[in-house]
């Protein structure tokens, strides 16, 4: 069934493959194109304003990673191949919006960490001190369909977003992960002259196997191999042999959204709120018996929110976005009969760009600035982990489009992390393994100062065939440690200066 089930999505986005004459490469080309289509493709609302009846693109990318400058559940290298067919086609009543993608991930050096995808506030996960190497595979099907109920007045939607996520670590101790999500978004959009108002709701469900296991018995007795030995993270520092080689995170999603889009002048605007409870059951799995035990929950209430403005002139094109986040997580310990570990994320953003067009050339400038907080406490090993920074930067590109139309372009964007209200504290009678190994290294991480680098340079070539166009895209970005204070705090490991990303993407554009 999972197998089918992946074919079909794989499918939609090739079914929606533009067969124009002329491909819109252009809108992937530009910044402020391809900020307006990504708000386009998040939901059936956003995607009415999409202009284009047939658009897509097809794109095979290599990712790789490296360096020390790095939190301390972060590999230390990585090698990523994705895949992915993306596709937006208008057709009589109905618009339509697919994705697949397909990524293959190779990663060194990864400790504290027997899981699937880093999510930041989770609590509970399998947890060891030897880092190892970690294989990976992640198949992503989302989509919308939106039909039009009544001409210009009133629209029905419904997206959905499928993940299939398998993971294996083959060093003891061993881990095998299996992980599915399914979300359905139905959505409702009345339609008036100036402004378009779409009403969401959320629901889902997601089922997570993880199970370990060792080879070697004198590590799974772990008297003289302590960084073999499996724990199990129960909140953040919380942390107990585990008592089985298995368990189940059972997963339910719930949510609501509304969506906004209008214009008035020349100003267009795009306006999304969105909330989200997402609810974990962590529960073991007996091999003799058909009973099972529960001991944690996770309940997690996230809303999420964005403001795009447009204001188009003849040559000129400007942009403001604004966009926020807060997170707050609370767990439950039924061995306890009690709460145990609080999570707090809060991100906010503004980023204004300016695009001014000449001929065939084109120069973009902009700047932005973010707001990060994280807050984590744990209340049955008193420890407590907060931290905050602000991130400005600037940006500009230069983009030239040839006779030919033949197009080619050069981004530039410094930014800075600026770290402050950092702090981290445990009683010296709760230090842990997790505490040295993974708190204490990211108290470091997160108190350094930091500045990051990042080169994208793209061309786009109509010499191979005139129904569709090729590409090829180099991003490559460095981050440095600018200050490191010292710590007087007894750290495994501490974070070191450089960190190195570099993505190759070869492209059709249809």
């Amino acid at each position: 069934m999972k197998l089918k089930t992946l074919f079909l999505l794989m499918m939609l986005p090739v079914r929606l493959l533009s067969q124009e004459s002329k491909p819109a490469d252009s809108i992937y080309f530009y910044d402020n194109a391809l900020r307006n289509l990504k708000l386009h493709q998040s939901n059936g609302t956003f995607l009415l304003k999409n202009k284009s009846d047939q658009i897509s693109l097809v794109s095979l990318d290599y990712d790789y990673q490296d360096g020390s400058f790095k939190k301390s559940q972060t590999a230390g290298s990585a090698n990523v191949i994705t895949f992915s067919a993306d596709g937006i086609k208008k057709i009589g009543k109905f618009n339509l919006y697919g994705n697949f993608t397909y990524q293959r991930i190779k990663e060194e050096e990864l400790a504290y960490a027997l899981r699937g995808e880093e999510i930041d506030d989770q609590p509970f996960y399998y947890s060891a001190g030897y880092a190892s190497k970690f294989s990976r595979q992640n198949y992503n099907g989302k989509g919308i369909v939106s039909y039009q109920l009544l001409k210009n007045k009133l629209y029905l939607s419904s997206g959905f977003n499928y993940k299939y996520y398998l993971a294996y670590r083959s060093t003891d101790p061993r881990m095998n992960l299996d992980w599915f999500d399914f979300k359905a978004s139905p959505e409702l959009t009345l339609l008036t002259k100036n402004i378009n108002v779409g009403i969401s709701g959320t629901l889902g469900y997601g089922t997570e196997t993880i199970g370990t296991g060792f080879k070697n018995n004198d590590y799974a007795a772990g008297v003289l191999y302590p960084d073999r030995i499996l724990y199990v993270n129960n909140g953040y520092g919380f942390y107990k042999r585990s008592k089985y080689n298995r368990f189940s995170r059972r997963k339910q999603y719930k949510g609501l959204g509304m969506h906004v889009t209008g214009n008035s002048g020349p100003w267009d605007l795009l306006l999304s709120i969105d909330y989200l409870n997402s609810f974990d059951k962590n529960q073991s799995l007996l091999d003799k018996s058909v009973n099972t035990e529960v001991f944690t929950d996770y309940t997690s209430k996230k809303i999420t929110g964005s403001l795009l403005l447009t204001k188009r002139s003849r040559n000129n094109i400007n942009q403001i976005e604004l966009t926020f986040s807060d997170l707050n997580g609370e767990d439950y310990i039924y061995e306890y009969s009690g709460k145990n570990y609080t999570a707090k994320n809060q991100n906010a953003g503004i980023n204004f760009m300016n695009s001014t067009f000449s001929g065939h050339h084109a120069i973009q400038w902009g700047t932005e600035v973010n707001y990060n907080h994280a807050y984590k406490k744990d209340a049955l090993s008193s420890h407590l982990f907060e931290y905050s920074n602000v991130n400005p930067g600037i940006h500009g590109a230069y983009y030239h489009t040839s006779e030919n139309k033949d197009r080619f372009s050069v981004l530039l964007s410094p930014s800075l992390i600026l770290p402050f209200n950092v702090s981290a504290s445990a009683p010296l009678t709760q230090e842990t393994d997790f505490t040295k190994g993974v708190m204490y290294p990211d108290y470091a991480y997160h108190l350094s100062t930091s500045g990051m680098l990042n080169l994208k340079l793209n061309y786009i070539s109509t010499t191979l065939n005139k129904s569709f166009r090729t590409g090829i895209t180099l991003n490559t970005s460095v981050v440095s440690a600018l200050k490191r204070p010292e710590i007087q705090l007894p750290a495994y490991s501490l974070p070191g200066k450089y960190r190195f990303n570099s993505n190759l993407s070869l492209n059709l554009y249809f």
